[in-house]
């Protein structure tokens, strides 16, 4: 019974995502920065972690929105991603990259903080972000958590031609029995580069080593597959994914552990 209904809820979450695209659609005005339309600089965001928020291929991953199980105290990663942009769908213009550092600190509440390069690592000014889970998951209860994409406001009114500044939002994520696997959803609302829209997301850990990933970020569906090469706890994530309104993208993550003794120098690295 409790598979059953796990099974319904999820085709229902799946549905709803969807419709939002069309519902969505017809009220934005401005689409998000190009640097926001890849890859998101939040928990899940290419990695797969568990409801610990530790790096686990059995766990939830998204691609451009965060999940709620959120890293805490010891975790470290670092991506790289490589995109296109908005309207050069099959262009071959691969010149929208990124990438990501970020921590995890506390085991509770556990709290994640990256700050987020485009293009030029060392040169440009970071765009600093934040999430804090605020619940943990229950066997009736979603994990929740509510968190920000640039966070000190930086790239406020730096266009005229998309919502940029900070992005606000709030997520949760819930795990449900699908056959012999789990399969997660994630459903949130965030304002900014989430468009003033609800955000949401499916995953499936196809096996040890793969997962499959689709979800609306409020202004575009993504989907991707990511593999891990040595198997469900990899130190390293490869994913492949296509944007609908950008085209196709990829990039690699690398986790760790790291002592909080590196947070305030990594801060000031990000902050330059």
């Amino acid at each position: 019974m409790r598979r059953s209904l796990g099974t319904r809820v999820l085709s229902c979450i799946g549905t709803a995502a969807m419709l939002l695209t069309f519902t969505g659609s017809c009220s934005a005005t401005k689409p998000p920065a190009e640097q926001y339309v890849n890859i998101a600089p939040l928990p899940g965001a290419g990695v797969a972690l568990s409801s610990e928020g530790k790096p686990d291929g059995q766990g939830a991953m998204q691609i451009n929105i965060p999940i709620a199980y959120t890293p805490g105290s010891g975790y470290a990663e670092a991506s790289a991603y490589v995109g296109q942009w908005i309207g050069n769908q099959m262009t071959g213009e691969w010149h929208n990259g990124s990438g990501v550092f970020a921590m995890g600190f506390g085991n509770w509440p556990r709290v994640y903080a990256s700050g987020m390069a485009v293009s030029h690592l060392l040169n440009d000014s970071k765009a600093l972000s934040g999430q804090i889970q605020l619940t943990k998951e229950t066997s009736r209860t979603p994990a929740f958590a509510i968190g920000a994409q640039d966070i000190l406001n930086k790239e406020h009114g730096q266009s005229e031609t998309a919502n940029t500044g900070a992005s606000y939002y709030a997520v949760a994520t819930k795990g449900f029995d699908a056959g012999n696997r789990k399969l997660y959803a994630s459903l949130g609302f965030g304002a900014a580069r989430f468009l003033d829209r609800p955000f949401g997301g499916i995953s499936l850990p196809i096996n040890n080593r793969l997962t499959f990933a689709t979800e609306y970020d409020g202004f575009q569906i993504n989907n991707a597959i990511a593999w891990r090469p040595t198997g469900r706890f990899s130190s390293v994530t490869v994913m492949a994914g296509y944007n609908s309104e950008v085209g196709p993208m990829a990039g690699i993550h690398f986790t760790g552990k790291l002592s909080s003794f590196w947070a305030l120098p990594a801060t000031l690295l990000l902050k330059h």
